[in-house]
């Protein structure tokens, strides 16, 4: 047990019913050492205050922690299942469109052929238009040919401007494919009794054409019917 404090003495001899009163010197002394006497018991509820505020942080503390992993988990890389994945295909490019413009020197001057077509195999349906300081030279399209990098386009000239050149004979553009391309025009070849198309063509060898019939293309370029067999 606790034992008796001298206060708690001096009280007891006070308040007794049959001891003397008691000097007020005595009675002051008394209650300056009560003022002086800590007061344990007030500690308890303070300190249990502080265990439950470090709970609270600890609490907290593990709150933000789980907090923070389940956002990082978002950012993580899914692996979507063993092995790479798949790569997307890719789609083909869209195959141009046969024929085009282009530019060159012809006789030391600038000339343009357009050559505007529809192909069947070798079989074609259009035009070639050739301008130049000679004039204007427009060829009616009816059959294609190649030989390797170069190939033809053939057909009967349905009017130009050309001196010395007329309309109803055979003419063609010829192609040699490189960097830069080449372009030679047949301007005429007249027509045999019985001939067609196909079989003047034929009497053509375009590989034997000589390099000195063709012109570097300066800008655009020509492409053939996408069916020719090379």
């Amino acid at each position: 047990m606790t034992g008796r404090t001298n206060t708690e003495r001096i009280l007891d001899a006070y308040l007794a019913p049959e001891a003397d009163r008691l000097a007020d010197r005595v009675v002051e002394a008394a209650l300056a050492d009560i003022a002086r006497t800590s007061q344990r018991r007030s500690l308890w509820p303070a300190w249990r205050s502080n265990r439950m505020n470090t709970y609270t942080k600890l609490i907290a503390a593990a709150a933000a922690v789980l907090v923070v992993a389940v956002v990082g988990y978002q950012f993580l890389p899914s692996n979507g299942g063993t092995g790479a994945q798949p790569t997307s295909t890719p789609s083909p490019s869209p195959t141009a469109a046969p024929g085009g413009v282009v530019q060159y020197q012809l006789d030391g001057a600038p000339a343009t052929t357009q050559v505007e077509l529809v192909a069947d195999g070798t079989t074609v349906t259009g035009t070639a238009v050739t301008t130049f300081s000679g004039g204007t030279h427009t060829v009616r399209l009816e059959s294609a040919a190649q030989d390797g990098d170069t190939w033809a386009l053939t057909g009967t000239t349905e009017e130009t401007t050309v001196p010395g050149e007329a309309a109803g004979d055979w003419s063609a553009v010829v192609v040699r494919d490189g960097s830069p391309q080449q372009i030679g025009i047949w301007l005429s070849d007249a027509k045999l009794e019985g001939s067609d198309c196909d079989g003047w063509l034929a009497s053509i060898d375009p590989a034997e054409i000589d390099a000195d019939n063709f012109n570097s293309v300066e800008s655009g370029a020509l492409v053939p019917p996408p069916d020719l067999a090379p």
